[in-house]
């Protein structure tokens, strides 16, 4: 049987004097597992030619984290450039032409994290260069020295994709991000907001997935089993769009 293929983009790091390309593996093992092909894409910048070819494969695409998008990728402020942090032009640009495609083509779409601004600021919406800084929020949207256990409050707004997952009003998520939406595209709806009023998850209604997520379920399956429906519910429209 042929799986249908989701596209996921690798992120740049480095091994010694040399880079390496690497996607995590809790995006990979959660695929395979709802029976599906990761088809991962270097970020070089010759593979800019080859993309029709992945997209001629592409049943969904998950964009997941990396580094800063770029503000002259979207009607930038002075303050996007003032916070700015290390950024990935070439990434940028790659995800950028798949997500056009994917819209195009209405492929079902998954944004993690920087996934989820990248996928908003293709679409017209804007960014915060840095969200606690210039909304002076209290609330803290990283945590370097609790990384894998720090968790925040949202709330979840009702008759939304993300409240038939979980099914609650609130949530404890994690957070690992300083840059945040700003202005959300008008094709979009918000389906939760942190205490500071930053949008962490939205969705496309006309669309058969289309969802961003700021926050990460994939690192968080144990805590509730909204975070898996998360991945079902993508899963379930990539399958569907590889039988039609």
């Amino acid at each position: 049987m042929r799986r249908p293929v989701v596209i996921i983009t690798a992120r740049r790091t480095t091994r010694g004097i040399r880079y390496i390309d690497y996607v995590g593996e809790l995006h990979l093992e959660l695929l395979t597992r709802l029976r599906i092909l990761p088809m991962v894409v270097p970020v070089v910048a010759d593979v800019l030619g080859f993309l029709p070819q992945y997209e001629r494969e592409m049943d969904g695409l998950l964009l997941v984290e990396g580094e800063d998008v770029e503000p002259k990728r979207f009607a930038a402020q002075k303050a996007n450039f003032k916070y700015l942090e290390k950024t990935h032009p070439v990434k940028d640009e790659i995800e950028i032409r798949l997500i056009r495609n994917a819209l195009r083509r209405r492929v079902p779409i998954l944004g993690i994290c920087r996934g989820s601004q990248l996928v908003n600021v293709t679409c017209g919406g804007t960014l915060f260069g840095d969200v606690r800084r210039e909304k002076r929020s209290r609330l803290k949207h990283i945590d370097p020295h609790h990384y894998d256990t720090y968790r925040h409050i949202i709330s979840v707004v009702p008759e939304t994709p993300l409240s038939s997952w979980f099914g609650r009003r609130s949530l404890r998520v994690n957070s690992y991000h300083h840059q945040g939406i700003r202005k959300l595209a008008r094709r979009f709806r918000p389906m939760a907001h942190a205490d500071d009023g930053l949008v962490e998850a939205y969705y496309d209604p006309r669309e058969r997935f289309l969802v961003g997520l700021q926050f990460h379920p994939e690192r968080m399956l144990k805590e509730h089993v909204g975070n898996m429906r998360v991945w079902k519910a993508f899963a379930a429209a990539v399958h569907h769009r590889r039988r039609r």
